[in-house]
């Protein structure tokens, strides 16, 4: 299974702390920048590991190997963290999870809908799968975009803590990630642990996946409790993650997720001139286009393309190629979340309660039956 991530475009969290405990959601050009990075990491691993596969060719995958993907994944988890961490402390939970049902869902149903024939093309995928375009947790299921794990991770967070607000325990919500960390640490002793990344919905809580996420809910608290780490720390974590990955992936997801967290803790503390990003920030904007359109870009290319004219040129214009669909389709994708989110805003609050509870309900609902009886 590829690796692959998702998060919020827009604004995100600096480390400071609120008189809530939350954080203050400012715009920071560093994150949005460290979310472009991540992203190519992503497209840089996914290249290589499908050129492998396509033309069996070793080299590229070798030099951006699963270390990419998996840091490119743990920094947009902890990312997503930080932002969750502050969204989730408004007073209102019926719109914080509606504007996560319209960041998510309309952007990904249209990159199926342009990307699926291109991915049944390369004999990928074929048929409507509606557990899959739900996105819920129901363990093996075959995707259209190849990189959906993720999405399954996001929208069970976002619906956990919907739930969670719901009830008012989002007030004690450090106290849950600290207890959560503990029985994910523990889950190996009693359940025995695979590194499958299409979880059913009853064991995707336990997953060390989940580590950067839990580590972004956390810098807050961090930040509140002013826990000071020298600046430099997550930079120095990346390296040493980069030289030493550990072999074990239990252990490589947990110390990518210690190292995202740290890394983020870093790079906000970071001001960069905005004439320094060198596009990086709008390459942050699209990061979510460039999420999901790069596999389908990828694989197109690689099956059109003629032997003769080389793998490296190959490896090189399937990046270019998704870089370039991005800009597209990230452009659209930044409108239309703007466009369903002033929808969501504006809508009547008793509309907006009730199809935001049937939403919740369909995804715990399918997630259950999906997760036992398909």
């Amino acid at each position: 299974m590829v690796e692959t991530g998702i998060n919020e475009a827009g604004a995100t969290a600096p480390i400071t702390a609120s008189k809530t405990g939350g954080a203050t959601a400012h715009k920071n050009l560093s994150i949005q920048c460290l979310r472009g990075i991540a992203a190519l990491c992503v497209v840089l691993y996914h290249a290589s590991f499908y050129s492998g596969r396509r033309f069996g060719d070793s080299g590229w995958a070798t030099a951006f190997d699963g270390r990419f993907g998996l840091i490119g994944v743990a920094v947009f988890f902890a990312i997503s963290g930080l932002l969750m961490a502050d969204l989730i402390q408004r007073p209102n939970p019926w719109q914080f999870l509606a504007h996560r049902i319209v960041r998510i869902y309309p952007t990904y149903l249209l990159a199926v809908s342009v990307g699926m024939p291109i991915v049944v093309l390369a004999g990928k995928s074929e048929g409507l799968r509606l557990w899959s375009l739900m996105l819920v947790p129901v363990g093996q299921r075959k995707y259209y975009l190849g990189v959906e794990w993720t999405l399954v991770f996001e929208c069970t967070y976002y619906v956990a803590l919907f739930f969670l607000a719901r009830i008012g325990l989002h007030r004690y919500l450090n106290r849950i990630v600290l207890v959560w960390t503990v029985v994910i640490g523990a889950a190996p002793l009693l359940i025995g642990w695979t590194d499958e990344l299409l979880y059913p919905f009853y064991s995707i809580w336990l997953s060390p996946a989940n580590a950067a996420f839990m580590g972004g809910l956390l810098i807050p608290w961090l930040a509140s409790k002013k826990i000071r780490f020298p600046v430099g720390t997550g930079i120095l974590a990346l390296c040493i993650l980069m030289v030493t990955l550990p072999t074990n992936p239990m252990i490589a997801r947990w110390t990518a997720g210690a190292m995202a967290t740290l890394l983020v803790i870093d790079i906000a503390r970071i001001d960069v001139p905005q004439r320094a990003l060198v596009g990086l920030s709008k390459l942050g904007d699209w990061s979510y286009g460039l999420y999901l359109c790069h596999v389908p870009c990828i694989l197109l290319l690689y099956q059109l393309w003629p032997s003769s004219f080389g793998v490296r040129t190959a490896w090189f214009s399937a990046v270019a190629m998704a870089l370039f669909v991005s800009a597209l389709l990230g452009s659209i994708d930044v409108r239309m979340y703007r466009y369903f989110k002033g929808v969501v805003d504006g809508a009547d609050e008793n509309l907006r309660r009730r199809l935001v509870n049937i939403y919740a309900g369909a995804f715990v609902v399918a997630s259950l039956i999906g997760s036992v009886w398909l």
